[in-house]
């Protein structure tokens, strides 16, 4: 799939978020057969660069370096109107936007910085005191899935990185309030 949206000169970087490092994303690029680069970002750096509260994102860069689309949460490329506005995009170099193109929501600072102290909790080994942190700044935006899905990955590893991510128990648990 991904090698359907390639053109001459262009070039696709994926960045995981996800704090437990390189070695638990590393088989989800694989399984999926990519042949395009994937760094992790075991920090906040794209977090809080580009206000990022979930996944999958999209960002298309001309090549002067300058930012001309970006969708921070949402960003599937196996939606005809995404895969639609890469393709023009890396055919033409120009965003041609449609009703069907996702657009990007606000973005609550105080979440990210939420998100940040949790994850400086958790880097000194204090995984109770960021799980705190975590549940306060989903209260204040129940949609920064970066802080949800951590929080979830450290409580429940198994529903995470046992070869399978379980999208059917995530549902459930935002269904039940978690």
């Amino acid at each position: 799939m991904y090698g359907q949206i390639t053109a001459a000169g262009s070039d696709i970087l994926s960045i995981a978020v996800d704090l437990q490092g390189p070695d638990l994303p590393r088989p989800f690029h694989e399984k999926a057969g990519a042949e395009f680069t994937t760094v992790v970002d075991a920090g906040t750096i794209v977090t809080r660069t580009f206000g990022v509260r979930a996944i999958p994102n999209g960002a298309l860069i001309d090549e002067d370096g300058i930012l001309r689309y970006s969708l921070y949460g949402g960003f599937d490329i196996r939606k005809p109107a995404t895969k639609k506005l890469v393709s023009d995009f890396l055919s033409s170099g120009e965003v041609k936007l449609t009703d069907e193109t996702p657009v990007q929501g606000a973005v609550d600072v105080a979440s990210l910085d939420h998100f940040e102290r949790g994850l400086e909790l958790y880097g000194s080994g204090d995984v109770k005191g960021a799980a705190v942190i975590w549940r306060e700044g989903m209260e204040l935006e129940p949609d920064h899935w970066n802080m949800r899905k951590q929080l979830w990955a450290i409580e429940h590893p198994d529903r995470f990185y046992d070869g399978n991510v379980d999208y059917d128990w995530q549902k459930v648990q935002v269904e039940e309030g978690h």
